[in-house]
């Protein structure tokens, strides 16, 4: 089944293991309707991409885009990286890190996304200039306080564990912990959602606005 109508979606993750521990049930939900999901993950090493891309895998993920270094080689500087991605991807939205986790290097990941978001549109540098939609805000292991959308995913739950668990390097470390927290979580926000199972996230619509960009000049807004 493709119902995607030229969307896509581009997931773009600090570490393996947080897409699927932040949005793998709509990773898979989307996926299985037909809309395409790339992943962007900025840091790996060859254990943990044979576990993203097995995760991946499971998830019914189009394309993996990752950059091999340390866990905490993350700063502004790999802001062009992002940028290319976004403009060969060319996704409707991204899915990212939230500004409010208590992960520093999920914060700079954030911060690297609105930038290359902003840069990537700006069609007086490139001539394949992209604008993404929106910006969703996962949840990894901080919850949102007042999230904007639940996603059902209780279709999908079952992938979703199943590609977690396939980041068996950091489950080891962490005794357990990240199977038990998206258990707990998904069912809340399942909860929440009067469904199942369900992931939560805030959007932020993307900030730029002016000559450069002629999507945000409308004439209404309704």
């Amino acid at each position: 089944m493709n119902s995607s109508d030229g969307k896509s979606i581009l997931v773009i993750s600090a570490h393996p293991d947080d897409e699927s521990l932040g949005a793998g049930g709509t990773i898979a939900s989307h996926a299985s309707s037909g809309i395409p999901v790339d992943v962007l993950c900025l840091t790996s090493n060859k254990t943990r991409l044979a576990e993203l891309d097995a995760a991946c895998k499971e998830l019914g993920v189009r394309k993996v885009y990752a950059g091999e270094r340390d866990d905490f080689a993350i700063d502004l500087d790999l802001r062009q990286e992002v940028v290319n991605t976004i403009l060969e991807s060319r996704p409707s939205v991204i899915i990212t890190h939230s500004i409010e986790d208590y992960n520093m290097n999920h914060i700079v990941c954030s911060e690297l996304v609105d930038q290359a978001v902003d840069w990537a549109s700006h069609s007086t540098i490139f001539e394949n200039a992209h604008r993404v939609e929106r910006i969703y805000h996962m949840e990894i292991n901080s919850l949102l306080s007042r999230p904007h959308v639940i996603v059902d995913i209780s279709t999908n739950y079952d992938s979703a564990l199943s590609a977690l668990k396939k980041h068996e390097s950091q489950l080891e470390k962490a005794d357990g912990f990240y199977v038990k927290f998206y258990d707990a979580r998904t069912h809340l926000r399942g909860v929440q959602g009067s469904c199942e199972r369900a992931e939560a996230f805030t959007i932020k619509i993307p900030f730029h606005a002016g000559p450069f960009y002629p999507e945000n000049s409308v004439k209404r807004l309704i």
